[in-house]
């Protein structure tokens, strides 16, 4: 045409920004492989990853670096592009690895974004955790005294150190810091059901790390400002002391034998009904001397009030002795019922 003379020659300056072959796989160069890797990534397990995308000419289109959170996906399932769902397949906590990605594994001719049609993709990647939603708690105990007969069970009173930590090793909370135990009554609902598990079953003196997947920690939505969502977390434990709870289901028990005139003594102005003052410095006064018992670990106004409450059928804000029945009175009766 008007442009290019006939019989020219020409001259072509050309930078080359990439090349694939439709062949083409995506390409994994590995650059840092933990030592310790107890477990590799497969199909359906939930992964926590920081990424830098760049084409092969080493411009940057994405970070999440740049957001400062991470990039969450199951993997192998589709929900993100082919070779990335490839190339995070077999990955360790903490694993460095580059995938390159060819195009038809990627975003294809159309691109997006800030990606050009048909370009090659490379992703630099940081695997901070991952979990599979089947997972339960993991527990290793790192170290059980030699006299180990008393064992925690739901119900018990126990007080312990911990420190808590990412998969990466990123430190969360620490009782030790605080210079002080954490308290609390096992299987009561005053951690997370992960933490509740971990701690069954164990003596005091022994020391166990438990690793609480996030379904069974802090779920999908976390802590904010304290633990990411969908984290894995790790507890290095130590119990220093465990009172002994009450069976399931009682708030106090009896050390001993029981009055036969149990309403007589606790209704000290013997007017036929009892108060919830009467009733609480009765109680008090069995635990203070001995005879009786409370669950460990509770607020004593809070337990008396439910078990006035428990006893006070009509709401009155009164207990008479036709309403006064013991835990095995009443369990008796709803046996003989049925």
């Amino acid at each position: 045409g008007k442009e290019i003379p006939g019989q020219a020659s020409l001259v072509f300056d050309v930078v080359l920004l990439d090349l694939h072959n439709p062949k083409d796989g995506i390409v994994i160069e590995n650059q840092l492989v933990p030592e310790s890797c107890e477990r590799r990534s497969q199909t359906g397990d939930f992964l926590r990853y920081h990424y830098n995308g760049t084409l092969l000419d080493g411009t940057l289109f994405d970070s999440s670096y740049s957001r400062n959170h991470t990039y969450d996906t199951y993997v192998g399932k589709g929900y993100v592009i082919a070779g990335m769902d490839e190339g995070l397949l077999g990955v360790c906590t903490g694993e460095k690895r580059r995938i390159i990605i060819p195009p038809h594994l990627g975003y294809g001719e159309e691109g997006t974004g800030k990606i050009p049609g048909s370009a090659v993709l490379v992703f630099d990647i940081h695997v901070v955790d991952f979990h599979n939603p089947s997972d339960s708690v993991s527990i290793t105990v790192n170290y059980k005294p030699s006299n180990c007969t008393v064992l925690s069970k739901k119900g018990d009173y126990l007080k312990y150190h911990y420190n808590a930590s990412l998969l990466d090793g990123t430190l969360l909370d620490s009782t030790h810091s605080l210079g002080k135990t954490y308290n609390i009554v096992l299987g009561s609902g005053q951690v997370v059901l992960g933490m509740d598990m971990g701690l069954q079953d164990m003596c005091v003196g022994e020391r166990r790390t438990v690793v609480i997947p996030p379904h069974l920690g802090y779920g999908e939505d976390g802590v904010e400002g304290e633990v990411p969502g969908s984290a894995v977390l790790v507890f290095d434990i130590e119990l220093l002391e465990l009172v002994s709870g009450l069976p399931e289901g009682y708030m106090f028990v009896w050390n001993g034998e029981v009055s036969p005139n149990l309403f007589e003594e606790i209704d000290q102005n013997h007017d036929g009904e009892v108060l919830l003052e009467e009733f609480s410095e009765y109680i008090r006064t069995q635990v203070d001397t001995g005879k009786g018992k409370l669950a460990p670990g509770f607020d004593f106004e809070k337990i008396v009030k439910n078990m006035f409450t428990n006893q006070d059928r009509d709401g009155n804000g009164k207990v008479t002795a036709e309403e006064f029945k013991l835990k095995d009175q009443e369990a008796k009766e709803e046996h003989d019922e049925l």
